[in-house]
């Protein structure tokens, strides 16, 4: 399974380390993938949320000058 580990995301790993250890490396890479996903739609979610809040700002911008 270390060898497995290798290859992951940093992030992925960082978040490896606060769940217990998987039995099995079916087990490993069921939680490897539910972290995965999760991590790319929260990075998803906060660039949609940087656009918006940048879209928003523009007009105020223009505004000013």
């Amino acid at each position: 399974m270390a060898q497995y580990k290798k290859g992951l995301k940093s992030k992925v790993l960082d978040t490896l380390v606060l769940i217990k250890d998987p039995k099995n490396m079916r087990d490993l890479i069921n939680k490897i993938i539910k972290i995965n996903n999760h991590i790319y739609q929260r990075e998803r979610a906060n660039k949609e949320y940087n656009r918006q809040i940048s879209i928003q700002k523009a007009p105020q911008q223009a505004l000013k000058q």
